[in-house]
């Protein structure tokens, strides 16, 4: 099968997931509180994905695998 064996390199990996309510406040808090270490991942390896359920909005943030950098927590659960 045509492109079965190609390499496509290492894949974005999810570090943090916000479902709704209130998605897009936590997330607000999230990247304010790891400022510091998102500031390091260049710009073409950080993704925040935006979309809409029933529920509301949800927030995914995805950073290349070679650029992840330490001490980066995953967001609280939500309340």
């Amino acid at each position: 099968m045509a492109g079965e064996l190609v390499d496509i390199g290492k894949r974005p990996l999810l570090v943090a997931s916000f479902e709704p309510p209130g998605a897009a406040g936590r997330f607000n808090v999230w990247r304010e509180k790891h400022a510091d270490a998102l500031a390091t991942v260049p710009e073409a390896a950080l993704r925040v994905e935006y979309g809409r359920t029933g529920q509301g909005l949800f927030v995914r943030v995805r950073i290349d695998e070679a650029h992840v950098p330490d001490g980066l927590l995953p967001p609280p659960p939500a309340a």
